[in-house]
C-alpha cells in the first residue's frame, strides 16, 4: 500500500491526537504490549519516534542513502545504531526481547527510517491509536486496510525498544472495539467525541 502525502499527514495527526470514531475504517489491527515502564513514558516514546519518522516521510528525499535523523529521539537512534550498548536500559532490553521474539537481527536507524518512504509498498500499516486493554495492558492500533497479514516488523521494533517486554499480535477487530477501549490518564491527547 502506497502512503500518499495526505495519508501521512493524517497519520501524523493521529500520533498527536486521538482520532474521531466517525473517521475510523471498519476494521483495525491491534498489538498487545506489556510495557516495563510507566504507560505515560511509553506512550510519549512511541509518539515522539513516530512523529519524527512521519516528518521524515513528508520532507525527505528517499533516493538519498542517508535520511535526516536529527529529529529522531536520541535514545531511539542509539539503540538502532552501532553504539546500542550506550542506550538506556529499557531500550537495550527491548532490543533483546525483539531479537528473541523475531529470531533475527535488530533494525539499523537508516533502514528503519527508509520503511516510511511514501513511494514504497513495504510498510503495510498506518498508526491509528494507543489504548488500555480491559486487562490493563496497552494496545497499539493500526490501520492495515483490513489485511490480517502485513509487514509490521518496524512497528514491532519500536514497540519493543520503547520499553516493552512483550508484543503480541497483530489481531483484527472491528473499529467499535477500538473506540470502546479505555483511554490512558493523560497520555492520549485529544477529543475522541463524535
Amino acid at each position: 500500500m502506497l502512503h500518499e502525502v495526505e495519508d501521512i499527514e493524517r497519520e501524523r495527526g493521529r500520533v498527536a491526537r486521538r482520532p474521531r470514531a466517525q473517521g475510523a475504517p471498519p476494521v483495525l489491527s491491534w498489538f498487545e504490549v506489556r510495557p516495563t515502564v510507566p504507560t505515560e513514558a511509553y506512550a510519549a516514546r512511541l509518539r515522539s519516534v513516530l512523529d519524527a519518522a512521519l516528518g521524515v516521510a513528508l520532507s525527505a528525499d528517499f533516493a538519498e542513502e542517508d535520511l535526516p535523523a536529527d529529529s529522531v529521539p536520541g535514545w531511539f537512534a542509539t539503540v538502532s545504531g552501532p553504539l546500542f550498548a550506550r542506550a538506556p536500559e529499557f531500550a537495550r532490553r527491548g532490543r533483546e526481547r525483539y531479537a528473541a521474539a523475531i529470531r533475527g537481527g535488530s533494525w539499523e536507524l537508516q533502514g528503519w527510517l527508509h520503511e516510511f518512504d511514501p513511494d514504497s509498498e513495504s510498510r503495510g500499516w498506518a498508526w491509528w491509536d494507543l489504548t488500555h486493554s480491559p486487562d490493563g495492558k496497552l494496545r497499539i492500533w493500526a490501520d492495515t486496510w483490513g489485511e490480517a497479514f502485513f509487514a509490521c516488523d518496524e512497528l514491532r521494533w519500536l514497540a519493543y525498544v520503547a520499553g516493552s517486554d512483550e508484543v503480541s499480535g497483530p489481531y483484527l477487530a472491528k473499529a467499535e472495539s477500538w473506540h470502546t477501549e479505555v483511554r490512558g490518564p493523560g497520555f492520549l491527547r485529544g477529543d475522541d467525541s463524535g
